[in-house]
């Protein structure tokens, strides 16, 4: 959905997107979104919370508030404070719809990951349970802390990280937009890229029910981001489905030529057969330009698998 470049090589990210209602819910609250910004692209997930539809409508005004406001993001350097102020301002707005008086959005919220990437750097801001992971290097590392109650207890020594995902207050948050007057976010510093580097963005619907070996597992295969997203949420599925699962799988590219190198390669095959026309040997049809070198239109579409993001 993005191209980035240096010197003679060239790097993309290639899109998986996938958000499924799983088997046991009635709704799927969970919301996603990509936003192009002057200076990089933003990628959003987001997690209502609440009874009847008030999750959803949480989880759709948090959307919908980062979607306004971030393509105003001019430079790499006003990124960060942008994206904190837009997340003030969502949760601004969903608190004060929760505590307007109407008893069916009464206390409702959301979670939410936002993945900045400009160039070979990625930022990572977020408050709940929504997450960020980076697979790099035939590694797997979670960018973003749980603001949960369990996540306390581990990081006071008084339970295994191993035992986290099982305990009965595992759902229990400490942290979320909308559920207070203010909320602090959550900002990581600037995280390098390099070619081959995926990022993973998620709902507890998948790290819930998914172990980190599991997912690591699952991102070792040489495949597609939106095939390697499917195998994702069809394992959490599998495993139940008890919530809502939403994953947006972004992958680096492998550094490959330029648009320049490929330019000079078909300059070269036209001398190529101009030599060869002037011999008396036949030559193929004129050299394409490759797919890869053609702009990068991203698409977004419902379908079966659910909502899709294909570059």
């Amino acid at each position: 959905m993005g191209k980035e470049s240096r010197g003679a090589l060239t790097r993309e990210w290639s899109v998986g997107a996938r958000s499924e209602t799983g088997y046991v819910r009635n709704e799927n609250q969970d919301r996603m979104s990509c936003v192009g910004t002057p200076a990089g692209y933003a990628y959003i997930v987001s997690d209502g919370m609440g009874g009847h539809r008030a999750g959803a409508l949480a989880a759709q005004m948090t959307i919908e508030t980062l979607t306004r406001a971030l393509p105003g993001i001019q430079s790499i350097p006003c990124a960060p404070a942008q994206i904190k102020q837009a997340l003030e301002e969502a949760n601004r707005r969903v608190y004060e719809q929760g505590h307007s008086g109407n008893a069916e959005t009464q206390g409702m919220g959301a979670t939410v990951v936002v993945l900045f990437v400009a160039g070979p750097q990625a930022l990572i801001a977020h408050v709940g349970d929504s997450r960020a992971y980076i697979h790099a290097g035939g590694t797997l590392r979670q960018l973003t802390r749980d603001h949960s109650c369990v996540q306390k207890m581990v990081d006071a020594g008084l339970l295994a990280a191993a035992d986290a995902a099982s305990h009965p207050d595992a759902g229990v948050l400490d942290r979320a937009i909308g559920v207070l007057p203010d909320v602090k976010v959550e900002l990581s510093g600037w995280i390098p890229l390099h070619g081959g580097d995926r990022m993973l963005l998620c709902s507890d619907g998948l790290h819930g029910y998914v172990t980190d070996s599991e997912i690591m597992t699952v991102l070792e295969y040489k495949a597609s981001p939106q095939e390697l997203t499917n195998r994702l949420v069809d394992l959490a599925l599998q495993k139940g489905g008890e919530d809502n699962i939403t994953v947006q799988l972004l992958e680096y590219g492998r550094s490959r030529k330029s648009a320049w190198s490929k330019i000079i390669r078909r300059i070269a095959c036209k001398k190529t057969r101009r030599a060869a026309k002037a011999s008396g040997i036949q030559h193929s049809a004129p050299f394409p330009l490759p797919a890869s070198s053609r702009p990068i239109v991203p698409m977004i579409r419902n379908s079966a698998n659910g909502l899709q993001i294909k570059i």
